[in-house]
């Protein structure tokens, strides 16, 4: 869980630095990880998770005052944690590789469409706006969810392959780590032993000494 809680503090800690910044975002990039890192379930918590504290501090303006708006962001967030979670198995030296460099970066880019598919339908679809509205609303807007979509998959290929790798080194538990580093040592005995059970262990009155 102290994994979790680094992931969803670094995806709210980024929203906020970048959040004057317009279409360029680490957000949708550490839910991947978290999902890659951490399995599809625990990362569309994360991704979940830390979308809503960050759309609900957000300096810009609080996405609880849009609860259309938020559900739709920490669903797609959601799903791009799962999403990573398909790449939780992958080889993680093979992940720098150009092959998995390449299908991060589609599984990038297709998070990235979905997340502004959703947020850009999201309140006119819940107001009841028609579908040739909605449809010229998500035409209207290609051009500016289209730098989102760019810098979303240079990110994803030129980052998250690397940030996936330095993560899975924290992955374990401390209990897991210390079990993995540090083996079993039987009881040294003790040098005055005569068999199995050490004169420490001998019950009073046997196999003592006589006079």
């Amino acid at each position: 869980m102290a994994l979790v809680a680094m992931f969803v503090a670094l995806m709210v800690g980024s929203g906020w630095a970048l959040a004057m910044v317009p279409n360029v975002e680490f957000v949708t990039a550490l839910a991947f990880t978290a999902g890659a890192t951490l399995g599809p379930v625990l990362g569309a918590l994360t991704g979940a998770g830390g979308m809503f504290f960050f759309s609900a501090t957000n300096p810009v303006g609080s996405g609880l005052a849009f609860p259309v708006l938020l559900a739709a962001q920490v669903v797609s967030q959601a799903a791009v944690g799962l999403l990573g979670g398909l790449f939780s198995r992958t080889d993680t030296a093979g992940l720098t590789h150009w092959p998995q460099r390449l299908l991060i970066a589609i599984a990038g880019l297709a998070g990235t469409v979905l997340y502004d598919g959703l947020t850009s339908i999201s309140f006119p679809l819940f107001a009841g706006a028609p579908p040739s509205e909605i449809i010229a609303l998500l035409v209207s807007g290609l051009a500016f969810t289209a730098i989102h979509q760019v810098s979303n998959t240079l990110i994803f290929f030129l980052l998250v392959p690397r940030l996936v790798q330095v993560s899975r080194k924290y992955r374990k538990t401390p209990a897991e780590g210390l079990h993995s580093g540090l083996a079993y040592r039987s009881v040294p005995k003790n040098p005055l032993s005569r068999g199995p059970l050490s004169r420490m262990d001998t019950p009073p009155g046997r196999d003592e000494p006589r006079p």
